[in-house]
């Protein structure tokens, strides 16, 4: 077993010999974490949202330290199953929170989640890549739509301004409309603004893409 492996499983055993709010527990964590993040052993990839899941694997990690058993896995593949775990998450948490944004545009779409269509692969990839893709196209705006759709004719107050705001923090929109310093009376439309003229812009790249499928949008009744 590599050195760093037995160094690991020592300052588990270490640390649980501790009480949980202890200055002798905290050390062997501390300890532990650094060894890790040191040795480059740990999952890691490019996703936006590894940071806040690698926070959320250690914290765990911290909170349920007498969880980990010595005989089935090593620590960094214990903390690995975690990450992983948490990733996927965020992972659904994300399209998700996507998917309820495009449905706004039309809410008589049948629109159908991809994350249903892939429920019988464990592989959420494809989840990934359409997420990916989606906030690529939002931050590259390369046709320059999202950043020509303003709010009452100020640039500032863009389609792509407030996508980045909205997905995926939802960035309550008091708090948008504080931002930019807006009118109680601006700030109520700024709303209706973004599900009439920026939302559809987004079904629209759902389509272009083919994440939605137009032949599912029923027309309203006359």
């Amino acid at each position: 077993m590599d050195n760093i492996h037995v160094q690991l499983r020592q300052l588990v055993a270490e640390a649980c010999t501790y009480p949980p709010e202890s200055v002798e527990r905290r050390q062997r964590l501390n300890q532990m974490i650094r060894t890790i993040m040191r040795s480059g052993k740990l999952w890691r990839e490019s996703s936006e949202y590894y940071n806040d899941a690698l926070q959320e694997t250690w914290e765990y990690c911290c909170g349920n330290l007498e969880e980990y058993d010595p005989e089935r896995a090593s620590v960094i593949t214990w903390l690995d199953n975690h990450l992983k775990k948490r990733l996927r998450t965020w992972r659904d948490r994300k399209y998700r929170q996507l998917n309820r944004q495009v449905s706004l545009s039309n809410p008589e779409t049948d629109f159908t989640d991809p994350i249903e269509r892939v429920a019988a692969n464990p592989d959420l990839q494809p989840v990934l890549e359409i997420w990916d893709q989606t906030t690529e196209w939002v931050n590259r705006d390369p046709d320059r739509v999202l950043c020509k759709t303003c709010f009452r004719n100020c640039p500032e107050i863009n389609c792509q301004v407030l996508f980045q705001k909205r997905f995926p923090s939802e960035t309550p929109w008091n708090d948008i409309a504080s931002d930019f310093d807006l009118t109680p009376a601006e700030a109520k439309d700024l709303p209706k603004f973004y599900n009439r003229k920026c939302l559809p812009l987004l079904r629209e790249f759902g389509i272009s893409q083919g994440y939605l499928d137009p032949s599912k949008t029923r027309k309203k009744r006359q």
